[in-house]
């Protein structure tokens, strides 16, 4: 399953063990080299102050909970990485040299916490692929990355499919054609053959 930071953002964290509410998520710490998640971080109901988790803890997340498997996993030092908060708003450009826009968010497959794609600020998703460099200034993608740039179109369908699972809005219903009842349609053909034989 994928998911973009953005709907990560705020979900609840549960120690799933003790069942004990730890707060909501603030942030997602990345390590840019391996470009994969580190950890999130959460502030909350039961501490004070800001914790975190590696994402090895984490057993399960679900529409607005994040199961952690135990209070064990909570740590209270600075989490590792890069905050993917410093990297939004950076320059996006391949290495054709085309500027492709900038970062608005990031889409992290939460089975394996890799950062699979990139949301531009004008609303495209593109890949990331095994190319792409996070650096202090910039974030380089690989050649051609630019016209592999998909529109969220109407109808999801491939890429954006796999990324927005579950967060598509449902077709709208189609209207079935009502054909009039045999009642009707009797009632009818009997009015229609008495008005002829008055004639």
């Amino acid at each position: 399953m994928r998911i973009r930071y953005q709907k990560l953002k705020g979900k609840e964290m549960l120690a799933d063990k003790e069942g004990r509410l730890l707060g909501s998520v603030r942030r997602i710490h990345i390590d840019s080299k391996k470009k994969m998640v580190t950890g999130l971080v959460f502030k909350g109901k039961v501490m004070s102050g800001e914790r975190w988790c590696k994402v090895r803890g984490v057993t399960r997340v679900g529409e607005d909970v994040v199961y952690l498997a135990s209070m064990r996993m909570v740590i209270e030092d600075e989490a590792p990485g890069r905050d993917v908060k410093d990297l939004m708003g950076l320059p996006v450009t391949s290495l054709d040299g085309r500027r492709l826009g900038s970062l608005d968010d990031v889409v992290v497959d939460i089975k394996t916490w890799q950062l699979v794609g990139i949301v531009l600020d004008g609303g495209g998703v593109v890949e990331i692929g095994e190319q792409a460099v996070f650096g202090p200034d910039t974030i380089l993608l690989r050649e051609g990355a630019g016209d592999e740039i998909e529109d969220a179109p109407a109808e999801q369908s491939g890429f954006l499919a796999r990324v927005f699972q579950g967060d598509a809005e449902p077709e709208p219903k189609k209207k079935k054609k009502t054909s009039p009842s045999p009642s009707r349609s009797r009632s009818r053909s009997r009015t229609k053959s008495t008005s002829r034989k008055k004639r």
